[in-house]
């Protein structure tokens, strides 16, 4: 399944997120993919509900993609990065994910997971915003998922640059086939 934060619709990081998919489809996987902008939800009320319950208490859009990702095999996360961060569409999921963590702080989801993290940045320093996704990168460690590929896009202010990187595309469509 893939997740693009993007507010984007067809932008780098939906396509390249869509590139992984169309290589996972080619290695037999069904796929899905969530368009969080298009989405009705809210972020975490610190609740505390999934402490006790196996879920988060709160039933919205988010509810079907929080339990597609416990039943995934592979999951695909976009995100653009905003001011040195994640969007805010893609945080607001991401706290979300807290419901993956029983009260002894050990993940709820099954082993064996595997993850692909996708980015896009204008500024064109890779390292200027790497620790971005390094950094879930260890949220999505810490959960149990194998991260197979960080795919980063610099350059990436206009919303079709990525169609000028067939070599990121390509790379795109190897990570999902080799999922």
């Amino acid at each position: 399944m893939g997740i693009v934060g993007s507010p984007r619709k067809n932008g780098n990081v939906d396509r390249l997120v869509q590139e992984v998919l169309d290589g996972a489809e080619e290695a037999g996987y069904q796929t899905e993919k969530y368009i969080l902008n298009e989405m009705n939800y809210s972020g975490c009320q610190g609740c505390n509900h999934c402490k006790t319950a196996d879920e988060c208490k709160i039933d919205d859009d988010l509810t079907g993609l929080l339990e597609d990702i416990r039943e995934a095999d592979a999951v695909v996360f976009g995100s653009p990065i905003y001011f040195f961060l994640f969007s805010g569409q893609f945080k607001l999921m991401e706290d979300r994910m807290y419901s993956f963590i029983d009260p002894g702080f050990n993940s709820r989801l099954a082993p064996g997971k595997k993850a692909v993290i996708v980015t896009s940045q204008g500024n064109p320093d890779l390292s200027a915003f790497e620790k971005a996704a390094d950094d879930f990168a260890e949220v999505l460690k810490f959960l149990g998922f194998e991260v197979v590929d960080i795919i980063r896009m610099v350059n990436g202010g206009a919303p079709d640059a990525v169609l000028a990187r067939r070599d990121l595309l390509e790379k795109a469509r190897a990570a999902g086939r080799a999922l």
